[in-house]
């Protein structure tokens, strides 16, 4: 009777070893994937901030123009990475998130149109060149939408309709400018210990201070922060290689 409780406590700490080995392991994979997809959106990382924006039918011209603003901000699990855009009287977007495609390069954003409803765009980025994005399957309205980034304190964004297929047509495009004051160009300033963008909300751990970009990164930050101390240790270990 003995021997058969202590083989059952045997096979009871066996599997609980077993079990925690595995949500280790799981855990490892899933900041993985998380860790990969913030590398893959890293070119669009500096975007993390508030903006103001003023729209256009046609550059140039003020006729038929429009005022908005948009708040981009990391959005972070333990195993996913994307960038979330907020947008403020949106004359065509009001809600996005853009995250990695499937294969290198290829990017998603999924829209929240300006009337409510959900659209999807597709696309791949080039070296410095516009991020090209497409809708998926049919519908009016918005059907390509083009990110231009030609500085740390503006960005574009072209909206185009498909009149015919493959054939599009401009609606308008929104020229944004950062609000507040951003680095100059080669100035120093405090770096997002998730992401490592512009550190702009102070967080602490065991008395010791370290900034981060954005609400996302505050609450995976406050979520495990030895994870991404240690996280940041070996980014820079493999720096100095």
């Amino acid at each position: 009777m003995r021997n058969s409780i202590k083989m059952r406590a045997f096979a009871a700490s066996v599997l609980a070893t077993f079990g925690i080995g595995i949500l280790a392991v799981a855990a490892d994979e899933g900041a993985s994937a998380r860790r990969e997809a913030q590398t893959t959106l890293k070119a669009y990382g500096p975007l993390v901030g508030s903006w103001r924006g003023v729209g256009q039918v046609r550059r140039g011209q003020s006729s038929g123009s429009w005022q908005e603003s948009a708040s981009w901000a990391w959005k972070l699990s333990d195993s996913s990475a994307a960038l979330e855009i907020d947008i403020q009287k949106g004359k065509y977007l009001k809600l996005a998130v853009l995250r990695p495609g499937k294969g290198p390069g290829a990017y998603v954003l999924d829209a929240t149109l300006a009337d409510g409803s959900k659209r999807t765009f597709s696309g791949k980025a080039a070296p410095d060149r516009p991020l090209v994005l497409t809708a998926e399957g049919p519908g009016e309205g918005v059907r390509r939408v083009t990110l231009t980034i030609p500085g740390e304190l503006r960005f574009l964004v072209l909206l185009e309709s498909e009149p015919s297929p493959n054939v599009f047509a401009r609606l308008g495009e929104v020229g944004f400018t950062r609000n507040g004051v951003a680095f100059a160009a080669g100035e120093s300033g405090p770096v997002c210990i998730v992401t490592e963008g512009r550190g702009t909300i102070q967080v602490s751990h065991k008395g010791k201070s370290y900034f981060v970009c954005c609400s996302g990164c505050r609450d995976l930050f406050n979520k495990d922060p030895e994870a991404i101390i240690a996280e940041a240790a070996e980014r820079a270990k493999a720096k100095g290689k």
